[in-house]
């Protein structure tokens, strides 16, 4: 829906706010310490019937993500611009869209961050549906609210650009309300960090570290894309939000595998870890191969959704054909990865994922970008994706036995 009222507004408000959202994995990664420590942590707990242990590290989380997440909001106004200007590649309209974007969307961090501690905790405790009804109702207000403020629907001012990120910030806070219209599985409660934060962290900033570095390697490969143009920028942002609606539920078979193998090994069951694995990967693997025969049909059409731009268009298309290559890898390493987190070796994707997107994705992106323009960066998903299935593979194959670290006692 950003994607659709960012197209009725302008090419570079399609380019600057897609670049905008690249911040988002930055920050996203620093979230994944409460993600994935949490998850991991809390998992082996509620294996382990540990229900206080999971109460303790819900609450001290929950403290260190407000403190965390009120000091990015504060220091906002020192960096946006500057981050901005580096990742558009000197393109001043596009910097100056996203930057406006950021002020507003930066808003929602708190929310965020305090939501991605309560998924974790409710899907390590086998309550998965409350954060799903909660991210069903950001969306679906992200849906009203995005275009309603943006294009001045429903009697509401245009506020265009300012408007995207303000709907986008409140649609966040909508989705956080949700979890108080129903009963926890445990007490939720803020308590100041302990020890059990430190044993959360120590598991999540690996993990942390991993996203952290892919991010980085990310923005890199952005800044290939952006020094493309403006029309390829616009098509990368375009094809990536088509992308994502076909491919976010295999992010679902991680974490599921996480919370599983986790809650087998807290109650020392690792019998059947070879078998949790092997359906993780099956499920994977099958949902991706799906994805990609739908983004391979829906290739031809999809840009003329978002934009009248035919090069725009043209573009779109032949991201969503490289990409649609590259999602088999994608859903394998995932599923790995969440077998190997929930059995608390969380530094294996950290290695994992920094060699090959640093190598086989960043780095390649700019030196392609040279000789190949967009199409060589885009060549470059294909690499990263297949490269982090085959090492991780390898890696769980020849290690699987030494994997396993038991966190709670």
């Amino acid at each position: 829906m950003s994607m659709v009222t960012a197209s009725r507004i302008a090419t570079e408000v399609v380019a600057g706010t897609g670049l905008a959202s690249y911040l988002f994995f930055i920050l996203n990664a620093v979230s994944s310490v409460f993600m994935v420590g949490l998850l991991v942590f809390c998992s082996q707990a509620y294996g382990a019937g540990r229900v206080d242990l999971v109460e303790r590290a819900t609450g001290e989380l929950i403290t260190v993500a407000v403190a965390l997440s009120l000091a990015v909001l504060a220091t906002s106004g020192l960096w946006v611009g500057g981050y901005a200007d580096v990742l558009s590649g000197g393109q001043a309209p596009v910097s100056r869209v996203a930057a406006t974007y950021l002020g507003y969307r930066l808003a929602s961090v708190p929310a965020v961050m305090v939501g991605s501690v309560l998924a974790s905790s409710y899907r390590a405790a086998n309550s998965p549906w409350v954060p799903t009804y909660s991210s069903l109702t950001a969306g679906a207000a992200g849906t009203l609210l995005i275009p309603s403020l943006g294009l001045g629907y429903l009697g509401l001012p245009r506020m265009e650009v300012a408007g995207m990120g303000l709907a986008s910030a409140a649609s966040q806070y909508l989705g956080l309300a949700v979890y108080a219209l129903f009963r926890p599985p445990f007490r939720v409660r803020p308590a100041v960090p302990s020890r059990v934060t430190l044993k959360v962290l120590a598991i999540g900033v690996p993990a942390s570290a991993e996203r952290f570095v892919s991010s980085v390697g990310q923005n890199i490969y952005i800044n290939a894309v952006a020094r493309s143009g403006v029309e390829a920028l616009a098509a990368h942002n375009i094809g990536l939000s088509v992308e994502s609606l076909v491919i976010n539920p295999v992010f679902a078979v991680s974490i599921a595998a996480s919370a599983r193998v986790g809650q087998r090994v807290g109650s020392s069951d690792v019998g059947r870890l070879d078998q949790l694995a092997a359906e993780s990967l099956k499920v994977g693997l099958s949902w991706m191969s799906v994805a990609t025969a739908v983004l391979l049909a829906i290739a031809p059409f999809a840009g003329a959704f978002f934009t009248w731009s035919e090069e725009v268009a043209r573009l779109v298309m032949v991201y969503l054909v490289m990409a649609a290559v590259s999602e088999i890898g994608f859903g394998g390493s995932l599923a790995l990865y969440g077998v190997m987190r929930g059995m608390g070796s969380t530094w294996v994707p950290l290695v994992v994922n920094s060699f090959t997107v640093l190598t086989l994705r960043a780095a390649l992106a700019q030196v392609l970008q040279l000789y190949y323009g967009i199409y060589g960066v885009w060549f470059t998903q294909v690499t990263d994706m297949y490269g982090r299935f085959a090492v991780s593979y390898l890696v769980y194959r020849k290690l699987k036995s030494k994997l396993v670290v038991r966190l709670v006692k």
